[in-house]
């Protein structure tokens, strides 16, 4: 016998996509617009670059991305994208701290409204995250990345 009230808390339960494929070759993610407010696992350390790319502006989109995997093959990237990829489409910062160790430090990486894309390159330790907003006229970017050494994001064009 079914219980009342079952249905509607599974029914709220987000929803995970885990996107790359570990040490293989990922295969690149559209996501779209009846996909708002999923959870990305990001599962990807392979020497190639994984690319998502956002829905069209709209607004209330919502999305999260989470690394599932250390990322630390040297040539292994994440690339986040727009749909139109027209410049100030994008804006935010990302927050770098190292790990560890006596040298720990960290830093910001900021978009004032000039990029439609961010790259982060390898050394991401799993638990960083992203988190991506729309308003209707930007996406707005912010999260935080455990890094071995700052300079890991970058905003771009």
């Amino acid at each position: 016998m079914a219980k009342v009230g079952r249905a509607a808390r599974v029914a709220s339960r987000q929803r995970v996509e885990e996107i790359g494929s570990g040490t293989s070759a990922g295969t690149d993610k559209t996501i779209t617009s009846a996909e708002t407010g999923e959870l990305y696992l990001i599962h990807h350390n392979h020497g190639s670059t994984l690319t998502v790319t956002l829905p069209a502006l709209q607004s209330g989109a919502y999305f999260k991305f989470i690394w599932k995997t250390l990322m630390n093959d040297s040539d292994a990237a994440f690339k986040l994208t727009t749909a139109d990829g027209v410049d100030g489409e994008l804006v935010g910062s990302i927050f770098e701290q190292t790990t560890g160790g006596s040298g720990a430090s960290s830093a910001v990486q900021q978009d004032d409204g000039a990029d439609h894309q961010v790259t982060i390159i390898d050394q991401v330790h799993e638990g960083s995250y992203l988190e991506c907003y729309c308003d209707g006229s930007v996406w707005y970017v912010h999260g935080n990345l455990n890094v071995n050494s700052v300079g890991r994001a970058s905003f771009g064009t």
